[in-house]
């Protein structure tokens, strides 16, 4: 699938140059490359990684951040939406947590599956509206009959709150923070790769398990209508 579909003209492409340090932390290479994002309101990112910490897309170079909302949006949610605002995580943000999340949560609705409902997952972000008409990214798992919906376990972010993530599970909302890695960030913290990949896992830990007990109680409600939560 083709994720960059539009190239910049060439009075907007900066010039690629070997001789400026990466800003990956601890990298001392200087053969970083400037991001050729630009958002829907022609902002360029003016992040430089060196090969070593950025992606190529189409020919192009991309932070991994900006490689990370290509990807998450996908070529139609490009086409539909535009690019989001260049300071924007949302649609990566979305993107990361449900792919680390997803044989976890497609294991749990398999495991809770009537004979004729499947799992359907959602490959990309899109765009929705809350109750309020305020836009948010996000990325859903479903469980689906021949008659509609049975189920569906949803992660987002909303477009002016781009570091809350959310989760539903139905209408109800089961988990919400800020992932930790965004709140080092935001304060210059730094910890060893050892202590940011458990603070990772325990963050996960923390979605799975309300994702989990949120889905068990509406599938016992479902079964058990008469009963009061």
């Amino acid at each position: 699938m083709k994720l960059f579909n539009h190239k910049p003209d060439a009075s907007t492409v900066r010039p690629r140059t070997s001789t400026r340090l990466c800003q990956a932390r601890g990298c001392v290479s200087y053969d970083a490359e400037p991001c050729a994002y630009v958002d829907r309101r022609g902002r360029h990112c003016d992040a430089l990684f060196c090969p070593t910490h950025h992606e190529v897309i189409d020919g192009a170079v991309f932070c991994r951040r900006h490689a990370g909302t290509l990807r998450a949006l996908g070529e139609k949610g490009q086409e539909r939406f535009g690019l989001p605002d260049v300071d924007n995580r949302g649609p990566s943000l979305v993107n990361w947590i449900a792919r680390d999340l997803d044989d976890r949560v497609r294991a749990l609705l398999e495991s809770v599956a009537r004979p004729g409902e499947t799992v359907v997952v959602e490959p990309e972000v899109t765009m929705a509206y809350d109750v309020e008409r305020r836009p948010r990214w996000e990325r859903s798992w479903k469980l689906v009959e021949h008659t509609g919906l049975v189920l569906k376990v949803t992660i987002n972010v909303h477009q002016h709150e781009d570091a809350l993530v959310t989760v539903r599970v139905g209408r109800e909302m089961v988990a919400k923070g800020i992932p930790p890695w965004i709140v080092r960030r935001r304060d210059g913290d730094r910890l060893p790769e050892s202590a940011e990949r458990a603070q990772r896992q325990l963050f996960y830990r923390f979605l799975e398990e309300n994702i989990t007990v949120a889905v068990h109680r509406l599938r016992q409600r479902a079964d058990h209508p008469t009963w009061v939560a």
